[in-house]
């Protein structure tokens, strides 16, 4: 008897199926895509304009500049001097002047750094900008920067 319930209940499935099938279906409404993508635009113009907010947001309190009568600090001489730079083409001396064996010839332009002051007036023992020794170089081949402070300097005196 088990077999005629299934057979039954499975008779009773395919009729109902087969009933369900051949029944007329309700039509769907039909979609008007373009009043669709309208009510779409229209709903998204109307959050932007929402979210615009045409009343100001509350001042925030800053600080008024006030112009006060303090001095320009005027430029001061507090940047150090600049190295001597050498004027035209000149020799640099085991001593002062030609006797003396001649180190190099420096180019002008070429900036050098004063080791000490030469016992003979008129010349300076600057450290040579090829070879890195001593060497003496007359004053007047030299620009010298005013502020330049020589009493720091030694007083030296040629070598043999």
């Amino acid at each position: 008897m088990n077999s005629k319930k299934y057979r039954f209940l499975a008779a009773t499935v395919i009729i109902l199926s087969l009933a369900t099938a051949c029944s007329p279906k309700a039509t769907p409404t039909p979609v008007d895509i373009m009043g669709t993508a309208a009510q779409l635009a229209s709903s998204m113009l109307t959050q932007t304009v929402a979210a615009f907010s045409p009343t100001p947001l509350p001042p925030t309190e800053t600080a008024t500049p006030s112009f006060t009568d303090t001095p320009i600090p005027t430029e001061t001489n507090s940047a150090p001097p600049k190295r001597p730079v050498v004027m035209e083409f000149t020799g640099c001396w085991t001593g002062p002047g030609d006797t003396y064996t001649l180190i190099s010839n420096i180019d002008p332009k070429k900036y050098v750094d004063v080791i000490g002051i030469g016992s003979e007036p008129g010349w300076y023992v600057i450290r040579n900008p090829y070879f890195h020794n001593p060497c003496w170089i007359e004053i007047a081949h030299l620009k010298i920067d005013p502020r330049m402070d020589f009493s720091v300097f030694p007083v030296m005196t040629p070598g043999p």
